[in-house]
């Protein structure tokens, strides 16, 4: 006898639904590291037949949608590429869209007119990633936010007159507790609990750390990883530096960094460790001794693939921005004659840059990666001429070919 779906129980259905049509579901990852996730909603089962369609419509409608609106065009490929935040869809379709949660708008005096606006969709889950785009964009250009109007629109789309629980209130608003200064500021639609209202205004209010605050706390991360490293705690060190990465507005995301905020740092230090030096630097300095710092993990841990993947990344965009070279063959002796050179120009974390050059070296060398290996080691005794793992690495390759 032929299986009918509708012989099933009612919360066996729900549960089919919502497999079929939640937004956790349709969410697929990005085809690119630089690229952002996609959406892919399989609405067929709403064509099944009317009873189908009226018990499946309720189950899509669990989906929270965020609706941005704002004047400027070209926004939505910064949100898509810069924030990697992905969007359900632009234009007509999402202009005519009425059935979010909230609705995002943006605008400055002087903007161009409505009628010239842009919608864009996306989920609620992807909120944050919005919100921390624009949070970067404004630490890059400080006083951003003060010539901006947001104007959100909370609503339950199925059904106006019911109040918005708290937790999808919290869920929707507080990401924008991190939008700070603005020129203007409101919220309007459903009835906000003042509990809620509170805890954004109050998050809106406390400014961010300052550039020295943030090279600060990095050190700190950065030496509690150095300790959890020396005791052998590899998960925890890991764990550390990513957060040190983070204090100073670089993410990481598997294999990729993002690098967020240049304009925040490019300043001269007035407290700290570095008084007197430049932000940027410093920042530059830091990274480069966590990045150090990551593959001596890994080589801890043998995992000589990550470790020669995290030194080669470096090397190569080091050598890029030298150079002009972005080819990632270091097994090509011709490509090194940049190295001693690049010591006379003053690269303010040449030591640093010497470890990883060494440690990469290493990696290579355990991966039967003979050519390459030679390579980065006499780079790294270019860096570092007096280090005595170096030298040793050095002499016993100088043996081999007498």
């Amino acid at each position: 006898m032929p299986f009918r779906f509708l012989d099933l129980p009612p919360e066996i259905r729900d549960q089919v639904y919502h497999e079929v049509l939640s937004s956790d579901n349709a969410r697929l990852p990005p085809s690119t590291d630089d690229s952002p996730a996609s959406y892919k909603y399989d609405l067929s089962i709403l064509l099944a037949n009317r009873k189908i369609h009226h018990e499946a419509k309720k189950a899509f409608q669990d989906n929270v949608f965020v609706k941005i609106t704002t004047p400027w065009r070209e926004s939505i490929g910064q949100i898509s590429t810069e924030g990697r935040v992905p969007i359900l869809t632009t234009g007509p379709k999402a202009a005519d869209f009425v059935s979010f949660h909230l609705g995002v708008w943006i605008d400055a005096p002087g903007a161009p007119s409505q009628g010239s606006s842009v919608s864009m969709l996306i989920c609620l889950e992807d909120l944050p990633l919005f919100t921390r785009m624009w949070h970067f964009s404004n630490l890059s250009h400080q006083s951003l936010n003060k010539h901006l109007r947001l104007k959100l629109t909370l609503q339950d789309p199925h059904l106006p007159h019911r109040k918005v629980p708290k937790d999808l209130q919290t869920r929707l608003l507080r990401p924008f507790g991190i939008v700070k200064e603005l020129g203007s500021f409101s919220i309007q639609g459903a009835t906000v609990l003042p509990s809620v209202e509170e805890a954004l205004k109050k998050e809106q209010a406390t400014p961010d750390p300052s550039a020295e605050e943030c090279l600060e706390s990095a050190i700190a991360l950065k030496d509690a990883g150095n300790n959890a490293l020396q005791t052998g705690n590899y998960a925890a060190a890991l764990q550390h530096y990513t957060e040190a990465f983070a204090a100073i507005h670089i993410t990481v995301s598997g294999r990729k960094r993002y690098i967020h905020a240049d304009g925040y740092y490019v300043r001269e230090v007035t407290s700290g460790h570095y008084k007197g030096q430049r932000c940027d630097y410093v920042r530059l300095i830091i990274r480069v001794q966590l990045v150090a710092n990551v593959i001596q993990t890994y080589l801890k841990m043998a995992d000589w693939e990550e470790a020669r993947f995290w030194g080669k990344r470096s090397i190569i965009l080091f050598r890029s921005s030298l150079t002009g070279d972005g080819d990632d063959n270091l097994a090509n002796a011709e490509k090194w004659r940049w190295v001693k050179e690049s010591v006379n120009m003053g690269f303010p974390a040449t030591p640093q840059m010497g470890k990883i050059f060494f440690r990469t070296a290493l990696a290579s060398k355990e991966l039967g990666l003979r050519k390459e290996y030679e390579n980065l080691v006499r780079a790294a005794a270019v860096y570092l001429p007096s280090e005595g793992a170096v030298q040793t690495e050095l002499r016993m390759l100088d043996e081999r070919k007498t």
